[in-house]
């Protein structure tokens, strides 16, 4: 794509809460070289919570794509155009030894 941009802001509420969100936002693109195919623009909206638990674990939950837009990220060649992933989400637990 000629425009692509990604922006991600973390704020802490207290010392232990914490919410994200992101956008990333792409500019329409040829599928492949031959100029045939072109993929039309898209943004996607992400979310996060944080929470630490204590000084040593914090639990985290990201949303992607969290409006499940249909968007096309990404081509091989003009028969073999990528679609992105649905409103999905990811629980992570992260511990310091």
């Amino acid at each position: 794509p000629e425009h692509m941009i990604s922006v991600w802001n973390r704020y802490d509420v207290n010392e232990h809460f914490g919410l994200g969100l992101g956008v990333i936002f792409q500019s329409a693109q040829f599928a492949s070289i031959s100029n045939a195919v072109e993929l039309p623009d898209f943004a996607r909206v992400d979310a996060a919570v944080y929470y630490d638990v204590s000084e040593r674990l914090q639990i985290q939950l990201n949303v992607q794509n969290l409006f499940d837009a249909n968007f096309f990220p990404a081509a091989h060649n003009d028969n073999n155009i990528s679609t992105a992933a649905p409103l999905n989400a990811r629980f992570t637990i992260s511990g310091k030894f």
